[in-house]
C-alpha cells in the first residue's frame, strides 16, 4: 500500500463545511466499558508495558555481555528486538494519545499493527535470549563479569514478557464501532 493511498483514505472521512472548516464525518471506535480493565487502567497498562520494554532493551544494550560486541548471533536478534521495541513504543503512544472515542482510521492504523509488532517484539526477545545462551555455551564468558553475563538475558526476557503482556492486554480489551452522526 502506498503512502498516498493511506492519506486518501484518511482524508475521505473529512468534508469541508460552508465556513471552510474541515469536519470529520467517519466512524468512531469506543472503548467497550465491559472490558476487564477500565479505560484509564488500560491506557496506564499500555504506557507502562511500552516503557518497561524500552527500558529493558536499552539497558541490556549498555551491558558488555558475551557476544554483545562481536557476536552477530547475539547482535542481530538484539537489533531486531530494538527495532520492534521502538515501533511498539511509537504505536503504543499513538493509541494512548488517540483517546476515547478514537477515529476509525486511527484505530486501523494503530491497533492492529500494535498487536502484530508487540508479538514480533516478544518473539525476537525470545530468539535473542536463546541465541545469547547458545553463544555463551559455545564461547564462554569472554572475560565479562558474571553480573553482565546473567543480567543481559534476564533483561531481554523481561523485555519479551513486557511485549507479550502488552499483546495480551490489547487482545483482551475490545473496542466497538460507533457511527458519528453530525
Amino acid at each position: 500500500m502506498a503512502l498516498g493511498d493511506r492519506r486518501k483514505r484518511k482524508y475521505k472521512d473529512f468534508v469541508q463545511t460552508v465556513d471552510g472548516e474541515y469536519v470529520y464525518v467517519g466512524g468512531n471506535m469506543v472503548y467497550d466499558p465491559s472490558n476487564p480493565l477500565s479505560y484509564s487502567r488500560y491506557r496506564t497498562t499500555l504506557a507502562l508495558a511500552c516503557t518497561f520494554s524500552a527500558v529493558m532493551v536499552a539497558a541490556a544494550g549498555l551491558y558488555r555481555a558475551p557476544g554483545s560486541t562481536r557476536g552477530p548471533l547475539v547482535i542481530l536478534p538484539y537489533a531486531f528486538a530494538l527495532i520492534f521495541t521502538f515501533l511498539v513504543c511509537y504505536r503504543g503512544g499513538g493509541l494512548v494519545r488517540a483517546g476515547n472515542p478514537m477515529r476509525k482510521f486511527d484505530y486501523d492504523q494503530v491497533h492492529e499493527p500494535l498487536q502484530r509488532w508487540s508479538m514480533a517484539g516478544a518473539l525476537f526477545c525470545l530468539i535473542w535470549v536463546v541465541c545469547y545462551l547458545i553463544y555463551v555455551l559455545r564461547h564462554g564468558r569472554e572475560g565479562c563479569s558474571m553480573l553482565a553475563t546473567v543480567a543481559y538475558p534476564v533483561m531481554a526476557g523481561f523485555a519479551g514478557l513486557a511485549d507479550f503482556w502488552l499483546y495480551r492486554t490489547i487482545r483482551k480489551n475490545a473496542w466497538r464501532h460507533v457511527e458519528d452522526k453530525q
